[in-house]
């Protein structure tokens, strides 16, 4: 049966995203498959995940806004910013709640610059950040600049040395990093214990499944209970439906006039249905229809 879809994965902690790819590929016999924004193996949360064409429409995904939650321990750093390092510096000092309120404030909202942490999945001249880490080779990461439009904290006990809190911020923004950074700029430390993504773009927690529910469908078929169709994910690109004679000229790569179908109207990105499929990524100039990538769902 070919499976041509997203599915949304709930990713447990203490997994990596590749395994959790490995495990329904090897399950469910999928040619192949790809995820969007990789969570780390201590974070948990929301996977989206593409299976065979809908792997071709990952770049066009709406890459606008993650939400996710994180706990904080205060009084302690490690190398990687989270429990998975090494303590790496110690402070007595643990803020109080107006402390980190006002600090958040200040410094933690819109615009911010801010270092990706060593131990990251960044490449650096083709290889990743914590692999050169690991291998105890010195490397400098560039600040990167993201956007955070929402941060607030949830609970916090001095007592505990604990905080938790929850962040909207741009696509490709380090959590860990947020919480390193609000730690020193409070003249102290904190590593995060917990990282959940609530939502990323359309996809959220809500309506999710977990890996162990889509390992232990009994077969394929139960597995497609689960999918959500590439044209609801491709939400925000505008769909024109095409006939037989159209999509034999556009699986080769020709244009097609669409003018009676869409008028003279321009679209950068458009896709192309064919009941119910969509087969063609494109453009459309003055009622011509351009196919820049030719999904093949329809076979």
């Amino acid at each position: 049966m070919n499976i041509n879809a997203w599915i949304n994965l709930y990713k447990p902690s203490g997994y990596s995203s590749a395994y959790c790819l490995t495990l329904l590929k090897k399950k469910f016999k999928l040619k192949k498959i790809g995820h969007l924004g990789t969570l780390d193996p201590m974070a948990e949360g929301v996977l989206p995940i593409a299976i065979n064409e809908a792997t071709k429409t990952i770049s066009l995904v709406n890459k606008s806004k993650k939400t996710y939650s994180f706990d904080v321990k205060w009084g302690e750093q490690t190398d990687t910013f989270d429990q998975e390092g090494k303590i790496i510096n110690k402070s007595s000092k643990i803020p109080t709640y107006e402390e980190v309120k006002y600090e958040i404030k200040k410094n933690f909202l819109g615009l911010i610059e801010q270092t990706p942490p060593s131990y990251s999945a960044k490449r650096i001249n083709g290889k990743r950040a914590y692999e050169m880490a690991r291998d105890g080779i010195s490397f400098k990461l560039h600040k990167i600049r993201k956007k955070i439009y929402g941060m607030r904290i949830t609970e916090h006990s001095i007592i505990n040395k604990k905080s938790s809190f929850l962040v909207v911020c741009d696509s490709g923004t380090y959590v860990r990093s947020i919480a390193n950074e609000i730690g020193i700029r409070l003249k102290t430390f904190c590593y995060c214990t917990k990282i959940v993504r609530l939502r990323d773009g359309f996809f959220s927690k809500k309506n999710s499944y977990s890996l162990k529910n889509l390992i232990n469908s009994e077969n394929i078929i139960n597995f497609k209970k689960y999918l959500l169709e590439i044209k609801s994910v491709l939400y925000h690109i505008p769909t024109i439906e095409i006939n037989d004679k159209k999509l034999r000229l556009i699986k080769n790569g020709m244009k097609v006039s669409m003018l009676e179908e869409a008028g003279s109207k321009e679209y950068k990105r458009i896709l192309a249905d064919y009941h119910q499929n969509v087969v063609a990524i494109g453009s459309m100039k003055e009622g011509i229809f351009y196919p820049k990538r030719i999904l093949n769902t329809n076979e």
